[in-house]
């Protein structure tokens, strides 16, 4: 082959069979599950105007200062790729006027795209299924969607995760909490990271995100944000633990968390796992009371959650369990000899597929040796073989792969040759 001149940019990937089966299979228990709950699907563009998320994500975050793929498209409008989806849904939501309905339950599988390092399990196009409950304030929706999160882990045949959880409070408690760290924390602000002497600085929680062991050795002694919540989001987060306590939903409360989008109040939760290593998290979500507000609508509570496609299929890999959705092979191959023998297998394989049964043939044209080397390698249980001396009588031969047993049955019989394939008497 020669020296290929097109590949993939770095930080994609092409998602290829028999692994986009695999794909399509985790979307399908998540869709089903969704739908169990009251969710409905929404598909919002992959570009959006870059102010939506300086507005939502926050001008101060990384994403929006390091990681936006961003343009000026022929308008001169200022353009990027969406680096998450709840803005655009809360986008969606307040353009399509849905913010008179008391609740809207939202799920969404689709590319997110940030422009950083590349590394296992994190790419620069990367895919997230979420969901996004808009309009509602109760303890018991952060209960249901986390609930729902936990459900669909299970879906995917993952058992070993732990759930994460703390709360930053309402909008007056994040200043609260965000000048005790920041008074403490510029004492420290010389031991401190680069990076973090910025945060330090410019927005001081995600100090609370570095992974630099110097930085987490600083931060170990900050109060809690527990510590500093008003009786409102105190009586709230107390509730929701009590909830999932009665749904034995185990967790771990962990007041180091902070999530990092600047959108967040009150509940943020983490689901990690020790099969992804360091960058051990699943899934994040939480509650965002301001941000439908924010963009230009009412003062309504929503809270939502997103989980990483990639890093789910790094954890069934490490897992053992990723044979689990791979695709099941055809049930029938066709082995064809001659142009006649062909055509009466390309009518075959229709007729059988109209009753139900997946089937493929060899069109290259080689030898029978060769393509009962091809059925083998697909793992594929039956063959049925026409050659001339099938046409002439009138069958075809039918070979069970796994035992070696062939029979041969009239052309005519197509139910008898059905229920051969299907294992059923007659």
């Amino acid at each position: 082959m020669k020296n290929l001149s097109y590949k993939a940019l770095k930080g994609t990937k092409d998602i290829l069979p028999p692994e986009s089966f695999v794909w399509q299979n985790l979307e399908e228990k998540a869709r089903r599950l969704f739908s169990h709950y009251g969710y409905q699907e929404i598909r919002t563009p992959i570009i959006e105007e870059l102010k939506l998320f300086v507005r939502s994500v926050g001008e101060t975050t990384d994403i929006v200062q390091k990681e936006m793929f961003s343009f000026k498209d022929r308008g001169g409008r200022e353009i990027c790729l969406r680096p998450e989806a709840t803005a655009s849904c809360v986008r969606a939501y307040l353009e399509s006027n849905l913010s008179s309905e008391p609740i809207v339950k939202f799920y969404y599988f689709g590319p997110m795209f940030r422009a950083e390092r590349p590394q296992k399990g994190r790419y620069r196009q990367f895919h997230q299924i979420g969901v996004e409950v808009l309009g509602a304030n109760s303890y018991l929706v952060d209960a249901e969607v986390i609930l729902l999160l936990v459900e669909l882990v299970k879906e995917f045949s993952l058992e070993h995760f732990l759930l994460k959880i703390n709360s930053l409070g309402c909008t007056e408690d994040k200043k609260k909490i965000s000048e005790e760290y920041r008074k403490i924390l510029l004492k420290r602000k010389e031991r401190l990271c680069p990076l973090c002497q910025e945060r330090c600085e410019r927005n001081v929680l995600r100090v609370l995100d570095c992974k630099e062991k110097r930085c987490q050795e600083i931060i170990g002694d900050l109060p809690s944000t527990l510590e500093m919540l008003c009786e409102n989001c105190r009586r709230h987060f107390q509730s929701l633990l009590d909830i999932l306590s009665s749904l034995n939903i185990k967790y771990t409360v962990e007041p180091r968390i902070v999530r990092g989008l600047d959108y967040y109040t009150r509940t943020v939760f983490e689901l990690t796992s020790e099969l992804l290593g360091s960058q051990d998290a699943l899934a994040a979500g939480g509650r965002y009371d301001n941000l439908i507000e924010d963009l230009g609508g009412p003062s309504l509570g929503a809270v939502g959650f997103a989980l990483g496609m990639e890093r789910v299929i790094i954890a069934l890999e490490k897992s053992g369990k990723l044979n689990e959705f791979v695709e099941k092979p055809l049930e029938v191959f066709l082995i064809t000899l001659g142009e006649e023998a062909d055509k009466e297998g390309f009518l075959l394989m229709e007729r059988l597929r109209k009753k139900d049964i997946s089937v493929d043939m060899d069109y290259s044209g080689k030898s029978l040796k060769a393509k009962m080397r091809r059925a083998d390698k697909l793992k594929i249980r039956f063959v049925i073989i026409i050659g001339e001396d099938e046409l002439k009588k009138g069958r075809y031969i039918l070979r069970d792969m796994q035992s070696g047993y062939q029979e041969m049955i009239n052309k005519e019989d197509l139910e008898k040759l059905c229920k051969k394939i299907r294992g059923e008497q007659g």
